[in-house]
């Protein structure tokens, strides 16, 4: 098995359904506007942006540099839980960003290499099924049905350790990138404790939540409920929008907006 490693490789394989060509397109799109985003008229206003990730290949490494370079003119990078608790307590007088990446790809550290140039962390939301997963058939198989991309490796907990070292936070993405609405609410709420142990187990801690997939329609008012039932401190979807921080939000009632980025 081949492991994916340029973000042309997938750019040039045919999308295997409609759903994921109008993903691709519409996420290039957005990333074309942020790459752009200090000549924005809001973009000296204080609010809180949080832009999201999945993964930095090899051919990203350069323009995701270049965004990083052209978003720290003008924002504060912060940490998702400093983010997560100024948008809280409504209390933020500056631009800021605060970075997370989904799913676990190997080639995550290289995105944290380059986040600790310009002093950003970021927050990655990961499957514990899959951290250290070497078995290629295991691979293909979860990449090509949960993911619907080419095989990609993954990240192993020593990877885990050097991110937490460098001062990144490890947040849940469920076990194994289920599907949140397919899911019964007692599994859910089983997979939430699950993910929830082996991470404060792990690494420590775990304080944050990002639902695969990302929808409203991937979600619920009763998973969301379950989500913090279970301890964690935030949860995150994949729908844009950023926060002016004009007044407080019940942590129980914030269901965080992220923004995508695709770096190439």
């Amino acid at each position: 098995m081949s492991l994916t490693t340029q973000y042309s490789t997938i750019v040039a394989q045919n999308p295997r359904s409609l759903r994921q060509f109008a993903r691709h397109a519409a996420l290039t799109a957005l990333s074309l506007r942020e790459r752009y985003f200090t000549g924005d008229a809001t973009s000296g206003k204080p609010r809180v942006q949080f832009l999201y990730f999945h993964h930095i290949f090899d051919d990203e490494l350069e323009p995701f540099d270049r965004l990083l370079a052209e978003l720290a003119k003008q924002h504060v990078f912060i940490s998702h839980t400093e983010a997560v608790e100024r948008v809280l307590t409504g209390q933020n007088d500056a631009p800021c960003i605060a970075f997370s990446s989904d799913d676990g790809f190997k080639n995550n550290l290289q995105a944290a290499g380059i986040l600790n140039r310009y002093g950003a962390k970021a927050c990655f939301f990961i499957n514990p099924t899959t951290i250290g997963q070497r078995k290629s058939a295991l691979i293909e198989k979860f990449c090509s049905e949960r993911l619907e991309m080419p095989p990609i490796e993954f990240l192993d907990w020593a990877d885990i350790d050097v991110l937490i070292n460098q001062g990144h936070e490890i947040g849940s993405h469920t076990m194994a990138h289920i599907n949140v609405a397919e899911t019964s609410l007692a599994e859910f709420e089983d997979d939430l404790s699950e993910s929830r142990d082996i991470l404060t187990r792990r690494c420590g801690q775990a304080a944050h939540f990002a639902y695969p997939y990302g929808r409203v329609h991937h979600f619920s008012r009763e998973a969301m409920g379950a989500v913090f039932q279970a301890g964690f401190q935030s949860c995150a979807s994949a729908e844009r929008g950023c926060y002016s921080c004009a007044e407080p939000i019940p942590r129980d009632k914030l269901l965080l907006r992220r923004d995508h980025i695709v770096a190439g």
